[in-house]
């Protein structure tokens, strides 16, 4: 089996996965730091070298480098009440609303700022009140368009759309993604997005121009679990896992059939930078 410093070139976290090529690769990875106490959330070892993954190699990395003979875990994800208060600071703080009410949906996007592209490797958040109990739900998702946009077609000529973080109030609405099946379709308001036009396979964050309007920005899936992104994203908010993209579904179907036909959702887009408790 392979460890995590074989892996590693001059202990530099950015330069840390250059042999990760296959998911079987990076699975037996998970496997070693999960056999060594690492918390790997509720993916595990899924081949899919996602946020955790990489901090877990991180933290093995670092407590070798210091000669420490015991292997720190990653910080525990903090109980439901404590991850909800510290969202609501952060919207306080970015003026944003966040929705108490029953079976108002609190959807937020986690976005990684690691500017290689077609991974996984950000997250959904999903917070909610129901009969007066707070509940919370996290999903690996993508907030980014794949190397199959970034490199080789670009359905705007403007450049591939990249969803700029902030809140998109009443934005979303369930309708079918391409006609094909139930999604949160963006058909109820304007988002904005950054035009990456180089065409050089990496994600160009904050810089370009930017991009007002109808997108079809819509939050949706790719495969049963899919390892990259590739062209199951040009711009959307996409889930890795279909399972978990059902569950989502059913919850805001739930949602709309508590508040109303077309209830409108409203989505949010973090950047990870800000989010200290993630």
């Amino acid at each position: 089996m392979r460890t995590a410093t074989q892996h590693i070139y001059h202990n530099r976290f950015q330069e840390a996965f250059p042999e990760l090529n296959t998911s079987n690769e990076v699975r037996e990875i998970q496997q070693f730091l999960i056999s060594k106490g690492y918390n790997l959330g509720h993916w595990g070892a899924d081949g899919d070298l996602g946020r955790m993954t990489k901090q877990a190699i991180y933290n093995y990395i670092t407590a070798q480098s210091n000669g420490e003979n015991s292997i720190p875990t990653n910080p525990t994800i903090p109980a439901n009440n404590t991850l909800i208060e510290e969202f609501k600071a952060i919207f306080r703080r970015k003026n944003y609303i966040f929705l108490n009410e029953n079976l108002q949906l609190n959807i937020i996007g986690i976005r990684n700022l690691d500017a290689n592209a077609d991974f996984f490797d950000d997250e959904l958040v999903v917070i909610w009140k129901e009969n007066n109990i707070n509940n919370v739900k996290r999903y690996p998702v993508t907030t980014d368009p794949g190397k199959g946009y970034l490199q080789n077609v670009m359905i705007n000529p403007k450049g591939t759309a990249i969803l700029k973080a902030g809140q998109y109030r009443n934005a979303y609405k369930l309708g079918l993604h391409r006609g094909q099946y139930l999604a949160l379709v963006q058909r109820n308001g304007p988002v904005t997005v950054y035009r990456d036009n180089n065409k050089n396979g990496s994600l160009d964050f904050m810089t370009g121009s930017t991009d007002t309007g109808f997108f079809g920005i819509n939050i949706h899936k790719a495969g049963a679990n899919s390892t990259n992104v590739n062209k199951w994203s040009a711009g959307c908010q996409v889930f890795k896992r279909e399972v978990d993209f059902n569950e989502f579904i059913n919850l805001c179907k739930k949602s709309e059939s508590t508040l109303g036909a077309g209830t409108k959702f409203t989505y949010t887009l973090l950047e990870k930078r800000g989010v200290a408790i993630l």
